[in-house]
């Protein structure tokens, strides 16, 4: 068996809520979150030292791996939910095309500032990055060049246009959603994706849980306890393992996780560079609503 729906990104747009609540479909197997696979060769002979570079234990390099992670499934809808193909469009399409053919393609997508911000909150709080936001953003050239992950193109990776154009070119059906939608009406969204996918669209998800949420948890004591102490860490890692299925230990980890209170730890951009990032992200954003129509104005406020 081998996929035969495709999510393409966006990195900090809900893919990971996305991901969990589509797996809830008795009708759907997703064996794994991001295999990586259809850009896995822009990974192959680089090395795992540098800060900005991705484990390669989390990478799927060969065709015979793939098919073997996808051997459990048995039927239904057959899925792999990525954060990068979106970005990556011109490696990932050729190589999702020869494999898998003209499946159904979901795409998710943020007000770009939006998700800038929350992709820098999301690495400072797990201590991966030290620059301050303007020097990061100034460094993305150099390090693309020294092949850091795409992660650390916080800029780059909210410009979608191109990416869901390729797409729209080379896949039949592609459906691009909003990440507010998928936040504040997250049942709406995934029976109009079951619907999308051909399951049962009158299933319902528990939604209840925001998955991967980027806010520092220094205040979170029971996070802090159980999650981040290491020697809580090594006492309980072995057992919960043992007892708990992989499924139901993110769902506990990410249900202790907690939004900051309002105004709390809060990155607020000064007026210059805010400026400067919209005036860069205008013409994707009129692009990109052209090319899924839909209304963006309230993204270029």
């Amino acid at each position: 068996m081998k996929p035969n729906f495709l999510v393409a990104g966006v990195a900090k747009c809900g893919t990971t809520s996305l991901f969990h609540y589509l797996e809830q479909h008795p009708e759907v197997c997703i064996p794994k979150k991001e295999t990586f696979f259809f850009i896995s060769e822009l990974y192959e002979n680089q090395s795992e030292d540098v800060r900005g570079r991705r484990d390669h234990s989390r990478i799927i390099f060969t065709e015979e791996n793939y098919n073997q992670l996808y051997a459990k499934c048995q039927g239904g809808a057959i899925g792999e939910v990525s954060t990068c193909y979106l970005h990556y469009h011109d490696t990932a399409i050729p190589h999702i095309k020869k494999t898998l053919g003209d499946i159904p393609i979901i795409i998710v997508i943020r007000q770009p500032v939006e998700r800038l911000i929350s992709g820098y909150k999301h690495f400072t709080r797990m201590d991966k990055e030290d620059l301050s936001l303007e020097s990061a953003l100034a460094a993305e050239t150099s390090r693309a060049e020294l092949r850091w992950d795409f992660m650390w193109q916080y800029k780059r990776l909210g410009l979608y246009a191109d990416g869901i154009a390729a797409f729209q070119q080379h896949f039949t059906k592609v459906k691009v959603i909003l990440q507010e939608e998928l936040t504040n009406q997250p049942i709406a969204v995934m029976q109009e994706l079951f619907k999308f996918i051909n399951v049962d669209d009158s299933v319902v998800p528990d939604t209840s849980v925001k998955y991967n949420i980027s806010d520092p948890q220094q205040n979170n004591f029971w996070f802090k306890y159980l999650f981040q102490n290491k020697n809580v860490k090594t006492l309980l890692k072995p057992i919960t393992h043992l007892l708990i299925e992989e499924k139901t230990r993110r769902k506990i980890m990410h249900k202790f996780r907690k939004p900051s209170k309002k105004g709390e730890n809060k990155l607020t951009l000064d007026t210059e560079l805010k400026t400067e990032l919209m005036n860069f992200y205008r013409n994707d954003i009129i692009r990109t609503q052209q090319l899924i129509n839909r209304d963006l104005s309230s993204w270029l406020k």
